[in-house]
C-alpha cells in the first residue's frame, strides 16, 4: 500500500513553488489564500519538513522544498500525460444535468466552473437554477435529507455579519441600530438569521427594530445590496469567499452561527453508480474540503 501525502496538498505545493506567492497560487487554483496556506501546512506536517521560508520580501523554497519540487512536478506531468492519452481516445460524451439554488449557482459554483470542466472533460453540463425532474444531481438548501434518494449533507451554513467596507468605522452597536438590516426570505418567510446571530452575539435588540429593514427573495440579492452599502446582512461565509478575499465585503464581528440549514447533494438511487455522477460528487466533496 502506497504511503503518500495528500495529492491536493502536493498540487497546491507545486503551484505555490512555481509562483513563489500564496496569493498568485490561490488565484491560479481558484481558491482562497487561506486554503493554500492550510494545504501547505498539512503537507509540511505530513513530511516533517518546512517547505517554504517567509520573510519581508515574500516566500522562497527551503532546501527540502527545492528537493521535493522536481519529484512532484515529474509525477504530475506523468499523470497528465496518462490521463490526456486516455481522454484523447474517442469516448461517448455524457450529459450531466445539475439543479442548483440560484445563489449557490452564482456565488459558489460559477467561480469553480473551469475546475469542473477540467475534471469532467467528457461531460456536457446543463445547469439549472430550479428543481428539475431530469437532474442527475441536485444541490438543495434545507435541513433534512431527502427521503427516497441518496442525500448527503455537503456544507452547513456559517453565518457572519457583513457589510460594505465604506460603512466600517462606527461602533458595532451604533451600526446595528442605525443601518438597515437586510433580510433573506425562504418559502415566503424571513429566515431567522438576524435573531439567531444577535442572540449568539449577546446583543439585545428591540423586536420592532428587528422587524425593520429590507427583504430579498434570494441571498444573492442581499449580498449584492450589502456590497453596495445598502445595509448590514447576515450571510453564509460559504457564499462570499471571493467578496471577503477581494475586500468588497468585510466581516464586522468574529461571531459565527452555524446552521441550521445546509446544502445537500441529492441523487436518485438508480443514478448513484453512474460514472459521471460519481465523478461530480467526488469533485464537489474535494472543492468543499479545500474551501473549508
Amino acid at each position: 500500500m502506497r504511503r503518500l501525502p495528500s495529492l491536493i496538498a502536493l498540487r497546491f505545493f507545486e503551484e505555490t513553488a512555481q509562483h513563489l506567492s500564496f496569493n498568485r497560487a490561490a488565484a491560479s487554483l481558484c481558491v482562497t489564500q487561506g486554503a493554500v496556506s492550510r494545504q501547505i501546512r498539512i503537507l509540511e506536517e505530513s513530511l516533517g519538513e518546512k517547505l517554504f521560508e517567509r520573510d519581508h520580501r515574500g516566500i522562497k523554497l527551503t532546501a527540502a522544498g527545492a528537493r521535493l519540487l522536481p519529484c512532484v512536478s515529474e509525477a504530475f506531468d506523468t499523470l497528465e500525460r496518462g490521463t490526456r492519452a486516455l481522454s484523447s481516445a474517442k469516448k461517448a460524451r455524457r450529459r450531466l444535468v445539475l439543479a442548483l439554488p440560484p445563489t449557490f449557482a452564482t456565488q459558489w459554483f460559477s467561480p469553480r466552473l473551469p475546475l469542473l470542466s477540467a475534471a469532467l472533460p467528457d461531460a456536457d453540463l446543463s445547469v439549472r437554477t430550479s428543481p428539475h425532474a431530469d437532474a442527475d444531481c441536485t444541490i438543495r438548501f434545507g435541513r433534512e435529507p431527502l427521503s427516497g434518494a441518496y442525500s448527503e449533507l455537503m456544507a452547513v451554513e456559517r453565518h457572519t455579519l457583513v457589510g460594505s467596507p465604506r460603512l466600517a468605522g462606527a461602533p458595532l452597536e451604533t451600526m446595528l441600530h442605525t443601518l438597515p438590516h437586510l433580510h433573506v426570505l425562504h418559502d415566503g418567510e424571513r429566515l431567522n438569521l438576524w435573531p439567531d446571530w444577535l442572540a449568539s452575539a449577546g446583543i439585545p435588540f428591540d423586536d420592532d427594530e428587528a422587524r425593520e429593514g429590507i427583504e430579498f427573495s434570494t441571498l444573492e440579492q442581499a449580498i449584492h445590496a450589502a456590497r453596495k452599502g445598502a445595509g448590514l446582512a447576515i450571510v453564509d461565509r460559504n457564499m462570499i469567499t471571493e467578496e471577503l478575499a477581494e475586500g468588497t465585503l468585510v466581516s464586522y464581528s468574529d461571531v459565527q452561527v452555524d446552521g441550521p440549514y445546509g446544502y445537500w447533494l441529492d441523487i436518485a438511487r438508480e443514478d448513484v453508480q453512474l460514472a459521471h455522477v460519481q465523478a461530480f460528487a467526488d469533485w464537489l466533496r474535494q472543492q468543499i474540503l479545500v474551501a473549508e
